[in-house]
């Protein structure tokens, strides 16, 4: 049986959580600095070595550095055809990042700072956070200046993207939460450890079950947008309307209800747990996502019924 778009992507949402708890769990427990900016220091050795080599050597260098600093210009002439925005100038800002980062790599020594080791992450994480600015603002530029059927499309892509990340940032999470949880609890060395550390994946998995049902709202507000701007006075938008809306309504009752339910468990198992983790907060990000997305569909419904009674009175 073939799957629906709703399904599908209800898969990809669980299989993003997935893959997030696999990373987590995969990668080290221990992350340090010096792992991290490995691979920039790496780089800057090889180049160090290049330059050393000899005047055909370093010019070789210096032409890589200068390469790779230019990078950014790519799509910045690219835009000419589309027309530069402001925003497009923090492409122009990631050359000197770029440029900073290869040369204090050759050159850790030039550093004067205490903090010199955290300097090639620091320069990493500058360099990630004017990238991703600068596909927000243009993004959100995009959205402002498009026709209908391509800002519904926007729109589309934007919620599934949101329920995609949103579900690989819990598993990992989550998932990390789980392997330091269950490291402490074996640590202690009773009896019980075992049992605990299962006790703990479960939980785990409920937890993770409101961030997955606030995805799956997401993913229904995305298919209603569709819908809506290819069909908005269709029938099959209405009855879309009314499912998406109890599907959201089924997501904001399960996010409370699983969240109840972790500190049920904890409560009947207490006397044969050697770590237990209570809380009395609810996951609001999902909650709220749930119910912003039964407030649209609901919203949407009373305006399709609204334009039915004014066609019926026509």
């Amino acid at each position: 049986m073939e799957k629906s778009p709703i399904q599908k992507k209800l898969s990809w949402a669980l299989g993003c959580a997935l893959l997030g708890a696999a990373l987590a769990l995969a990668f080290p427990v221990e992350v340090t600095v010096e792992g991290l900016a490995a691979p920039v220091t790496a780089v800057g050795q090889a180049l160090r070595g290049l330059s050393l080599s000899g005047g055909a050597g370093n010019a070789a260098a210096w032409g890589i550095v200068l390469l790779v600093s230019a990078l950014p210009l790519l799509p910045w002439f690219l835009l000419r055809r589309r027309g530069r925005a402001v925003e497009d100038w923090l492409l122009v800002l990631l050359i000197p990042q770029f440029f900073t980062l290869l040369y204090y790599a050759v050159n850790p020594t030039l550093i004067g700072s205490m903090a010199a080791d955290f300097l090639p992450l620091a320069q990493m994480l500058a360099m990630v956070s004017t990238a991703l600015t600068w596909l927000v603002l243009r993004f959100l530029r995009g959205m402002a200046e498009a026709e209908g059927t391509r800002l519904v499309s926007a729109v589309s892509v934007l919620l599934t993207g949101c329920a995609l990340v949103l579900s690989l940032g819990a598993g990992a999470a989550l998932a990390g939460d789980w392997r330091a949880a269950a490291e402490e609890a074996q640590a202690r060395n009773a009896g019980n450890a075992g049992f605990t550390v299962a006790v703990l994946g479960v939980l785990a998995l409920l937890r993770l079950g409101p961030y997955l049902l606030g995805a799956a709202a997401l993913l229904w507000g995305g298919r209603l947008v569709e819908q809506a701007g290819r069909e908005p006075f269709a029938r099959e938008t209405a009855e879309l309307c009314d499912r998406a809306a109890h599907a959201c309504r089924t997501a904001a009752q399960g996010s409370v209800l699983l969240s109840l339910t972790v500190n049920l468990i904890q409560l009947a198992l207490f006397d044969l747990l050697v770590q237990s983790n209570f809380s009395v907060s609810l996951d609001l990000l999902p909650l709220a996502l749930a119910g912003a997305m039964f407030l649209l569909s609901r919203w949407m419904r009373q305006g399709l019924a609204l334009r039915e009674d004014n066609d019926s009175i026509i």
